[in-house]
């Protein structure tokens, strides 16, 4: 077994320990594991030689960790608007690293990767998804501006991923795709909990869909 074998069977084995540890009410184990998580993720991408390739990627998952660490505490204002804007700027790295792969940033080209009418087919849908979030979400009046502009990266990276799926079809965009996916389910879980009593059972599928995103696009970054 190679190192990077290790680092992901490492991650896999604390994420399945954190989410036990929900289940099981055990609040410092789940407290310890959530700190672990995305840093072996992260571990695996570098060992694997992911960072070479992309770098972006990098600063996605350590805002990442820094919006879990945050958010351990998420109940204290402060600290919900701090994790809340860790995430959103993790979000922002990956949106610039689908677009790195869409040829954004290679300036000598004069055709970037973009299929029109499927942005303009995807908009409506997802600006219709999300009215409808933000309807059940319900933020208190302090956070709507926060929550819309949260929801407005999530539409974005959702649209940028489907761009990155439909100019590589196969297994490595489909993984990115679905892990955009996976975080707006993730968030609106989060977000609609925010401020009200949480039960066993969202905290539950607020990690598994979090793990599973951060997972699928880091994998579908390192097949591309």
């Amino acid at each position: 077994m190679n190192t990077v074998q290790l680092l992901f069977i490492s991650f896999a084995f604390i994420s399945v320990f954190h989410i036990l540890a929900i289940i099981l009410k055990l609040k410092i184990l789940r407290m310890i594991s959530k700190c672990f998580i995305v840093p072996l993720l992260l571990a695996a991408y570098i060992a694997s030689g992911g960072a070479n390739k992309y770098l972006l990627p990098v600063f996605a998952l350590v805002f990442g960790w820094i919006g879990d660490v945050l958010l351990i505490k998420g109940k204290n204002k402060t600290n919900f608007l701090l994790g809340l804007t860790s995430f959103l700027t993790g979000h922002l790295f990956y949106i610039a690293s689908f677009l790195y792969i869409l040829g954004f940033f290679y300036f000598e080209r004069l055709a970037l990767k973009l299929d029109i009418a499927s942005i303009l087919v995807f908009i409506p849908v997802v600006f219709v998804l999300a009215m409808v979030v933000f309807r059940l979400v319900k933020p208190v009046k302090g956070l709507r501006l926060p929550v819309i502009l949260y929801m407005t990266v999530l539409v974005v990276m959702n649209l940028i991923g489907f761009q990155v799926f439909l100019f590589n079809p196969g297994l490595a965009g489909l993984l990115i795709l679905s892990g955009c996916f996976c975080f707006m389910i993730s968030d609106t879980v989060l977000a609609y909990y925010t401020f009200r009593k949480i039960k066993i059972s969202a905290s539950v599928l607020i990690m598994y869909f979090y793990i599973i995103a951060q997972a699928k696009i880091i994998i579908g970054l390192l097949l591309l």
